[in-house]
């Protein structure tokens, strides 16, 4: 539509699409570290040939890499000594000090990689966590070293209270920055507000810029509206803005360079993620595309990136395009080059369960020992939840190993 093009060509500016800069502004390299991995990403024995050609290329894409991280980098951050333990440091000396908290079960989008297709059967609401109840367990968390927090769903926006709720984590002591990852539909019309409650970073799930395909993937209408909250966001000063874009081969994939030219004239990051398989969202090798794909596509469209610092404990691969741009274009390798080794953040969800682990089906239960006033029972939960994580991949071997297991949907999970 013609609002859809005005919107998006305030975003991209008076440039083409396609019109990125030629020359590449060189800038002095911070020092480079080959990262070892501790383990590698390999498939399991091909049963296909199909598989067969995803396990080459993935093991192309994992020793492709070159870590640049920053001048800062301190590896106690990702591998701290024994005597630094704590009720959120795991056996492998990975300290947690990023809670992601679930605000609720339901959406006012039906995405088809987050919601089966059949629904999803919510929580009764004496189930779900209160506001007490999400702030108690934030102060406890906090006072264990937690000092980032992002709140997710679900769509968060929808709670009533979410004002509220981001206000009084932003006030905890230690907390350091409280972030939200919402579908952009309710963004606007709250935007002020999160601001005004101390909402430092906020991250917008856009996986097209095509209208009838964004109504194809999510079910329902609303593109010019998340694109002008797109727009608010990056408009508003010291917001750090982020858009999180799940690629699927013969889907959304013929858009990445359209994503990458929104990052050229404003300070909006885009990250492009690997489809990850859950519970009943219909995953499949045939769509999935690696971070190496991804790139050989932008290639042919004439966008070539250039790899950039990464900061402790992040979960992507950042790059910037040849001639320079004002954000970042990020790869999410969650599939083809994990990131467990480093992994920092534990799970909350909208019923009060514990996650350490995105992938893996363990739970614990933090509520009830909550509502039962019993400190030490919710000091071992959490404890006994951390400590049990695994070392990758929540104890699966690769993607066809999680796409068979038995875990909660993304919606029930926390985004």
């Amino acid at each position: 539509s013609n609002e859809t093009m005005m919107v998006a060509k305030r975003l991209l500016g008076n440039d083409p699409v396609f019109a990125l800069c030629q020359k590449f502004v060189s800038r002095q390299p911070a020092v480079v570290y080959q990262r070892s991995r501790l383990s590698s990403t390999s498939m399991a024995p091909p049963k296909s040939m199909r598989h067969a050609e995803l396990r080459r290329r993935l093991a192309e894409d994992h020793h492709m890499d070159k870590i640049i991280v920053n001048s800062n980098f301190n590896p106690g951050t990702v591998a701290p000594e024994r005597e630094d333990f704590s009720l959120l440091t795991d056996r492998f000396g990975r300290r947690h000090d990023y809670l992601r908290i679930s605000l609720t079960e339901r959406c006012n989008l039906r995405c088809t990689y987050c919601m089966p297709s059949a629904g999803v059967t919510l929580s009764p609401n004496d189930s779900l966590l209160t506001t007490e109840e999400i702030i108690s367990l934030a102060r406890t968390f906090v006072s264990h070293g937690v000092r980032k927090i992002r709140l997710t769903g679900g769509e968060p926006l929808v709670r009533r209270d979410v004002i509220d709720i981001v206000a009084r984590l932003r006030s905890l002591p230690g907390v350091e920055s409280v972030g939200i990852t919402t579908n952009g539909i309710l963004l606007n019309r709250k935007l002020p507000q999160l601001i005004e409650a101390g909402l430092t970073h906020v991250n917008v799930s856009l996986d097209t810029l095509v209208k009838d395909r964004f109504e194809s993937l999510t079910r329902r209408k609303g593109l010019n509206t998340v694109l002008r909250a797109i727009e608010a966001a990056v408009n508003t000063p010291k917001l750090s803005v982020k858009v999180n874009n799940v690629v699927m081969k013969g889907t959304n994939d013929e858009e990445l360079s359209d994503f990458v030219a929104m990052t050229k004239n404003v300070p909006l990051d885009v990250r492009f993620i690997e489809w990850m398989p859950f519970d009943k969202n219909a995953w499949n090798d045939t769509q999935f595309m690696s971070r190496g794909e991804m790139l050989e596509v932008l290639r042919a469209d004439g966008v070539e990136l250039q790899r950039v610092s990464d900061a402790p404990n992040d979960t992507t691969k950042w790059y910037r395009p040849e001639g320079g741009s004002v954000g970042r274009v990020g790869f999410i390798t969650s599939m083809s080059d994990h990131f467990c080794g480093s992994c920092n953040r534990v799970r909350l969800t909208a019923d009060g369960k514990l996650k350490a682990c995105l992938f893996g089906n363990g739970e614990f239960d933090l509520r009830g020992p909550l509502r039962s006033g019993d400190e030490s029972m919710l000091s071992r939960a959490i404890g006994s939840a951390v400590q049990g994580k695994h070392f990758k991949l929540g104890g699966h071997e690769d993607m066809y190993a999680i796409s068979v297991s038995e875990n909660r949907p993304m919606i029930l999970i926390g985004g």
